[in-house]
């Protein structure tokens, strides 16, 4: 039987062919879950659709959370295989937290958290990924052995595990992986099962976004191209709109980006 809080090497085998859910996904699918947001305080989701996707104070077995009900009926599942496979690790696993809808931490990025598509795993208290008491860090290649015991659980029900994020490990957390976020939207399990258009919005980056600053730059905007829609290519994106008689809502939909020359 393995010591749940023993510290181990990350396994090799992880998140294979799953990936983690992108910003532009998420808000295509189930839209801001509210209008404003911070890196230090979690706010409440208040925006539909994802509003009424919403459930508070499920018991999924060792623990009680609040999140998007797929997901929480996916980690119900994933909870009840755990307690048959490892029950040691059953016994000790904890929640530090699954909705929040905020930003990532000294970001501009909207975190997963903020669709209760994400969740914070604690075992015997011990969190791999920010506490170091217990003997993990931030990009060590190592991890408690109760959460390499049950990751392959949570990816095999389409869960992407945060110790695959490219710039830094968080072995606590797991997320609703990209894949089967349009799994389930595609199912109906999310809503409306229409494809929607991919607009940009807060939180979005790379090239389409770089694309979207220089269109604004060259109409007089006082905007640095970065690559990153932030509050500000927000507001300047709100200007736009309503110069043009849009809804000034800050998301670049089809009539922004037609109007922007994007289309």
């Amino acid at each position: 039987m393995i010591d749940p809080t023993e510290v181990v090497s990350i396994p090799e085998s992880i998140n294979r062919e799953l990936s983690s859910a992108k910003n532009s996904t998420m808000l295509s699918i189930l839209g801001m879950p509210r209008d404003n947001f911070s890196d230090d305080e979690c706010r409440k989701v208040v925006n539909e659709p994802l509003r009424s996707l919403i459930v508070y104070g499920r018991d999924v077995g060792p623990f009680k959370v609040s999140g998007l009900k797929p997901a929480v009926d996916s980690l119900a599942e994933i909870m009840t295989e755990v307690r048959s496979k490892h029950r040691g690790v059953y016994d000790v696993v904890g929640s530090s937290g699954m909705l929040c809808a905020r930003f990532i931490k000294n970001t501009q990025r909207i975190s997963n958290h903020s669709w209760g598509s994400a969740l914070d795993v604690s075992i015997a208290g011990a969190l791999d990924g920010i506490s170091v008491g217990a003997g993990t860090g931030r990009s060590d290649g190592k991890t408690l052995a109760g959460l390499a015991a049950i990751a392959p659980i949570f990816n095999e029900a389409g869960w992407f595990w945060g110790v695959g994020f490219s710039s830094f490990e968080d072995g606590m957390h797991f997320e609703v992986a990209d894949e089967t976020i349009r799994t389930w939207h595609a199912a109906g399990k999310l809503g409306d099962r229409s494809v929607p258009k991919p607009n940009l919005s807060i939180g979005d980056r790379g090239t389409e976004v770089r694309l979207l600053q220089e269109a604004l730059f060259s109409l007089g905007f006082d905007i640095l191209p970065d690559g990153i829609f932030g509050p500000v290519t927000r507001a300047m994106v709100i200007d736009f709109q309503a110069s043009r008689g849009l809804e000034p809502d800050g998301v670049v939909g089809p009539q922004t980006k037609a109007e922007l020359g994007l289309e």
